[in-house]
């Protein structure tokens, strides 16, 4: 298994511990407290965010369509600036800044990511 850390910009989410690779990577996350805590207006967004992909993760598993989906999709369009962004990233165990694209947080603290190919 493999530690890392997560940032979004200069912001240190969590500590990640991969339990499984593939195509994507995925595994558990501690968030930091300090993230939790924070008060200011990208540390609220992005919580609105991971709150937001673990609601879709459950609907996604749950295999639920119809006007649901329609609300979820358009509440996505609040974050596109996240999604889109290219300032995620992990440091592993070297510290190496390693470049991701935006991960995936599912609920009981599960994450997903895949590594950014150049």
């Amino acid at each position: 298994m493999k530690n890392f850390e997560l940032f979004w910009k200069e912001i240190h989410i969590g500590s990640l511990t991969e339990t499984n690779w593939d195509m994507r990577s995925s595994g558990d996350i501690l968030f930091n407290a300090d993230f939790l805590n924070g008060s200011s207006e990208e540390n609220i967004h992005l919580a609105n965010f991971i709150k937001h992909s673990i609601r879709y993760s459950i609907y996604l598993e749950n295999g639920e369509t119809g006007d649901d989906e329609d609300a979820i999709l358009e509440e996505a369009n609040q974050f596109i600036d996240l999604i889109d962004s290219a300032d995620w990233y992990l440091l592993n165990e070297k510290e190496e800044k390693v470049k991701i694209l935006c991960p995936f947080f599912n609920e009981d603290d599960g994450i997903t990511w895949q590594l950014v190919i150049n």
